[in-house]
């Protein structure tokens, strides 16, 4: 894609209308067959790296909350905000632009952002033409505000169990890959890099928050889209009893826009990604009935996925 594409494709009108269409989250569809599944990564592959720009002393207000805050909040201005974003593209499954959450991730290369699969692939089965189109992302994004301006994606990197399956259980993750600009990488320019803690089984995260730009939530009529918003808690493992499940969940409000944010984890000076914004619990009518927010278990799968990234 061209930078000329990008810059007929997105007029000020449709940059409009993504920025207020928050992004679907999918149904929970079950996890394929893993005997099956050739393309699957070894299981128990694990990856982790330290967060950057982050100092002993550097303020992460969202971290800051009391815990078991379930209802949204707004995140207090402040600079580590532009770790994460907005991410906005055309989908082509639905024929519309839309936007998720996605946060900046630490990457060799430094232009990195982590998110949802179903933001870049409706995990359909539908092979290079479900993939997202005209892709950018707006870093610290607020209020209407840019302040750290737009970026293009480069590649756009998700598993093929869920490409191919829509497994929400394993595998709603992806990484988009930044072409850097003439001012530098996306991590230079933005200041911080979230590090990430990808391991099979592990579920219980104390004192984690996440982040994003709900759209709508449960039992809430304020939300916009426009603000980045914040719940604190502590994530558990969703389904205990099912041990080949090992979604992770946390009490939190936030809905449609929400997607892809980061489930974050660790200390001040050394926050951590360990989940996304990937789905809700609906009834058969397709109403949410819990404050539940769920991520895809962030293990072999996200792990390769990460390395896949630091190779790009």
């Amino acid at each position: 894609m061209t930078d000329d594409q990008l810059r007929v494709f997105w007029t000020p009108e449709r940059v409009k209308e993504a920025l207020r269409n928050p992004a679907k989250a999918p149904a929970k569809r079950p996890a394929r067959d893993r005997a099956a599944a050739s393309s699957s990564p070894p299981p128990g592959l694990t990856a982790s790296a330290p967060a950057r720009g982050f100092g002993a002393n550097t303020a992460r207000s969202e971290a800051n909350a009391a815990a078991g805050m379930s209802v949204s909040q707004e995140v207090p201005p402040g600079a580590g905000n532009n770790i994460v974003g907005k991410l906005i593209y055309y989908s082509p499954a639905t024929g519309k632009v839309t936007h998720c959450s996605a946060a900046s991730i630490a990457t060799a290369n430094k232009n990195t952002i982590w998110t949802a699969g179903h933001c870049v692939h409706p995990g359909d089965g539908s092979g290079q033409a479900g993939w997202s189109q005209y892709v950018m992302y707006y870093p610290g994004y607020s209020r209407g505000d840019d302040p750290l301006g737009e970026w293009k994606a480069a590649r756009l990197l998700a598993p093929t169990a869920w490409t191919q399956d829509g497994d929400a259980q394993e595998a709603d993750v992806a990484a988009v890959v930044l072409s850097p600009r003439l001012d530098g990488n996306l991590e230079d320019v933005v200041g911080y890099a979230l590090g990430y803690l990808f391991t099979e089984n592990r579920t219980d995260y104390g004192g984690a928050a996440v982040m994003g730009y709900p759209g709508e939530g449960y039992q809430r009529s304020d939300l916009d889209g426009e603000r980045l918003m914040y719940c604190a808690g502590d994530t558990t493992d969703a389904f205990p009893i099912n041990p080949f499940d090992d979604r992770i969940k946390i009490d939190c409000d936030m809905g449609r826009g929400v997607s892809g944010g980061p489930f974050v984890w660790g200390p001040q000076n050394d926050p951590r990604i360990v989940g996304a914004a990937s789905h809700v619990a609906l009834d058969d009518a397709s109403q949410r009935i819990s404050d539940d927010l769920f991520s895809s278990e962030h293990g072999s799968h996200a792990a390769a996925l990460i390395n896949t990234a630091n190779g790009a």
